[in-house]
């Protein structure tokens, strides 16, 4: 594998890549091309320039997302996703609660005590949520499916939604519990036909599509929204 640099952007070169050209927006905000080993530079010159709208985009909600991280401070009327759902958090006096952070319905509920353990309470929040929400989903497409379901391990990855380990063991991002239900139903059919096809061939689409008709909106949704829903 041969690296270039150019003040734009780090174009990678690889032997193994085909055809296509592909662009990342790294979290540090520099931007990745990868390319073919033969492809001429002004060819993938024009390529980054046609990418200008989509990466000063991205760029752009970067700069949001890092600012809504600053400015994050655990108090009334923030909101927070819940399948897709921006509610918001009431702090108050923590009289009467079951647990320092609660969720009523159409709101989240934090005892004004932990203010301070905001971040770790909303953490064991997502993740208990997720590991429940995701299992029971699992077990439906499985039987729906005909697939035998493991215990499934959820993931802290940062730009993976989900896997499948050469032995089937199925990894989720808690994050997931942040998108649209029927998202989340995507991704787990997505896991789960893996065990079927360890690969992306128009069989393995074929096989979603049979089970998730839309999946291409879903997929769409997560690759519009997911750089947003990273938390904390």
């Amino acid at each position: 594998m041969m690296v270039n640099t150019k003040p734009s952007y780090l174009l990678i070169r690889s032997k193994k890549r085909k055809k296509t050209l592909s662009l990342q927006v790294r979290r540090d905000g520099s931007i990745v091309i990868q390319a073919p080993w033969y492809s001429p530079r002004a060819e993938i010159d024009d390529f980054f320039e046609r990418k200008q709208p989509w990466i000063i985009k991205r760029l752009a909600e970067r700069r949001q997302q890092q600012q809504s991280k600053k400015s994050s401070a655990f108090v009334s009327g923030e909101r927070f996703l819940y399948l897709g759902v921006p509610y918001p958090l009431e702090v108050v006096a923590g009289h009467g609660l079951d647990e320092p952070l609660n969720f009523c319905g159409d709101k989240f509920i934090l005892d004004g005590r932990y203010v301070s353990q905001g971040m770790i309470l909303f953490l064991k929040w997502y993740r208990a949520r997720a590991e429940a929400y995701l299992t029971e989903r699992l077990s439906y497409y499985g039987g729906q499916i005909g697939l035998p379901t493991s215990e499934l391990r959820l993931s802290n990855a940062r730009r993976r939604w989900g896997s499948c380990s050469p032995r089937n063991r199925l990894f989720f991002n808690w994050r997931l519990l942040m998108t649209p239900s029927a998202v989340i139903d995507y991704v787990v059919v997505h896991e789960l036909m893996h065990c079927r096809e360890k690969n992306h061939s128009r069989n393995f689409w074929r096989l979603i599509a049979a089970v998730i008709p839309d999946y291409r909106r879903h997929d769409r949704w997560l690759k519009a929204h997911g750089a947003l829903l990273d938390f904390p």
